[in-house]
């Protein structure tokens, strides 16, 4: 008669994602943070993790029977699909296992997204919103509360599919008055302020891709106007003291919202919702009325995770 064995109690090696290389680190929709990279006690990561490469790219061209090859014409970047091999281990096995093992996976809903974070042994960050697509079908030959851990092969889908930097932000203001002639007796009882088209105003676009910016107007203003390139949006009406007027461009939303929740998009005076474009110190095209403040603030986005 054979004998069986009994089913090891010591947990897999979780892979080669440890602390010497980058860390990896997933935030729930729940706000609950998991280390991805752990070595011991927790959940790793396994060899053969897919998602922090190229993403896929659909192509469009044309071709002529007259011409070798193919001319393109543009492309669109599709979906990201991630694959996660995971080993979930508690040291505690039983019922402490369980209930690891159910808190990690209440994170996966698939009707929520969360956040998977990429961070460079020199600190600098990729994120990408994730949504779970599948948790692998996992087949169980032992009971995993009996061992303490289990192997999964977990994929997700990032609808946005460009990995995101550390947002960028930037403010100008008119700057502070200056006296015409000086001030002292006998000059006329004015001053003049420097020219308020702030000409020197750029941002920076480390990312791959054109990225949508955030403008936001801080009161007192009279008029304000954003934009890229020369192509503005105008703020036709004061800001108040102490008011705010965000002007979300980015295509999910182009929107123009106060402080209050009040929306005041259809009042802009134009709606030339532009990205900036990739790169270091891209000028803007700004104009301010008033003594507030305009912002500038834009997510870089990169192909790949480093």
């Amino acid at each position: 008669m054979p004998i069986l064995a009994a089913p090891s109690l010591v947990a897999p090696a979780p892979g080669r994602f440890d602390a010497q290389g980058s860390t990896h680190t997933w935030t729930g929709w729940d706000g609950s943070v998991w280390d991805l990279s752990g070595f011991d006690s927790g959940v790793s990561l396994g060899a053969g993790v897919r998602g922090m490469s190229m993403p896929p790219v659909q192509r469009f061209t044309s071709d002529s029977p007259g011409v070798h090859g193919s001319r393109w014409r543009g492309s669109r970047t599709q979906e990201r699909e991630v694959f996660w091999p995971l080993r979930v281990y508690h040291a505690a096995r039983s019922q402490e296992w369980l209930d690891y093992d159910a808190a990690f996976w209440r994170t996966m809903h698939p009707d929520h997204t969360g956040v998977w974070t990429v961070t460079q042994p020199n600190g600098q960050s990729r994120s990408l919103r994730l949504r779970c697509v599948d948790d692998g079908q996992q087949a169980f030959d032992t009971d995993p509360a009996l061992l303490g851990w289990a192997r999964y092969g977990v994929t997700l889908v990032a609808e946005q599919p460009y990995w995101e930097g550390e947002p960028v932000t930037r403010a100008w203001k008119v700057g502070a008055p200056v006296s015409f002639f000086g001030s002292g007796p006998g000059g006329p009882p004015f001053t003049i302020s420097p020219g308020s088209t702030l000409a020197n105003a750029e941002i920076d676009n480390l990312g791959d891709i054109d990225a949508w910016p955030v403008w936001t107007i801080y009161g007192p203003t009279d008029s304000v106007t954003v934009g890229v390139n020369g192509r503005t949006v105008t703020v036709p009406f004061p800001v108040a003291y102490g008011g705010r007027l965000t002007i979300d461009t980015r295509p999910s939303a182009q929107t123009a919202i106060d402080g209050n929740g009040g929306e005041w998009t259809s009042q802009l005076g134009s709606f030339n919702f532009t990205p900036v474009p990739a790169g270091k110190a891209v000028s803007l095209s700004l104009a301010l009325s008033g003594a507030g403040l305009v912002e500038a603030s834009l997510t870089p986005l990169f192909l790949r995770a480093w």
